[in-house]
């Protein structure tokens, strides 16, 4: 399939989506369950939690998590202690997310791929169940070839997608709007998509930047 990248036409063969202010407008969603996350005890290290939370978007919440009490709290939690705050997390933004919609344009890309046979997979930070559990509830997991959540990280997962489809990074595309998206895109070599949600621009050099999927379908010539 032809998709425009760069101001050219590339042939692409696998298309990779993150979820979060990609696919769905959960972005502020999001935001909300982690400033809501932080315990009573530790409030006056909301700001500076959230600070990072909107340069790191993309990582795992336990990720997140783990930085808060390990960089700004000074603990080391244990891995119990740390898996129940994951899953107090997940408490608080699975039905914040519940009813989330497509962002504008991107189901219709998203069917244009599937109607042009591309393959079309799904990496997200969020863990497995809740990512698929969100995808369900908007009927959306059935356009996907795969869905992948958190772990691993999502440059381990795009070698393992690229490993598992045969496809060069060179006839690849990711999708993203945030940092941990771009560096999982270069990490691998593949071309990156940039679409710009309330996470915090990637650092790097973006080649291709849209703010409607659609922007990247090669419009044909009315015969």
């Amino acid at each position: 399939m032809d998709l425009k990248l760069g101001g050219s036409v590339r042939s692409i063969d696998l298309v990779v989506f993150d979820c979060d202010g990609v696919l769905l407008d959960t972005m502020d969603a999001k935001i909300e369950a982690f400033r809501s996350w932080v315990p009573q005890r530790h409030l006056e290290l909301q700001q500076s939690f959230m600070e990072a939370v909107m340069q790191g978007f993309g990582k795992s919440r336990q990720r997140h998590i783990e930085y808060f009490y390990r960089e700004l709290v000074g603990e080391v939690p244990s891995a119990e202690f740390l898996e129940a705050e994951v899953e107090r997390f997940g408490d608080i933004c699975e039905p914040m997310c519940a009813a989330a919609a497509w962002r504008t344009g991107s189901k219709e890309f998203v069917e244009a791929c599937a109607d042009a046979g591309m393959p079309r997979y799904v990496l997200s930070g969020t863990p497995q169940q809740p990512l698929e559990q969100m995808l369900e509830s908007t009927g959306a997991s059935g356009l996907f070839d795969a869905i992948i959540g958190s772990p691993p990280a999502k440059p381990e997962s795009m070698e393992r997608i690229l490993e598992e489809t045969g496809v060069s990074a060179n006839r690849t595309v990711f999708v993203g709007d945030a940092n941990a998206d771009h560096l999982a895109a270069l990490h691998v070599g593949a071309h990156f998509v940039y679409f710009p949600s309330e996470a915090v621009r990637p650092v790097n050099q973006i080649v291709t930047e849209v703010n409607d999927l659609r922007e990247l379908l090669v419009v044909e010539p009315d015969s």
